[in-house]
């Protein structure tokens, strides 16, 4: 499901919900309560969508270097070493 989607599905929730009472007048407000969390619950995977196409988006637009995993391993037993031997 798209960022949009997830938006648009929190607006519907919480106008059906504030509506509820119109819609369904002896319905209880435990409805109307569950509506709002579902709504809270599309808002906060709609932001944390947008966060993480903002931190894969800050990746690829990162222009140093790569490092191999061989690589890294080098450098981790190295600092490791240093550690080790107290420098």
């Amino acid at each position: 499901m798209s960022t949009v989607t997830h938006y648009e599905n929190a607006n519907f929730l919480r106008e059906l919900a504030e509506n509820l009472p119109r819609l369904l007048p002896h319905g209880s407000p435990s409805q109307a309560e569950l509506l709002q969390h579902l709504a809270n619950e599309e808002l906060a995977q709609a932001e944390y969508d947008d966060w993480v196409r903002a931190k894969v988006a800050a990746v690829r637009a990162d222009k140093r270097p790569g490092m191999t995993t061989d690589q890294l391993r080098q450098q981790l037993q190295a600092r490791y070493q240093e550690l080790r031997n107290g420098v």
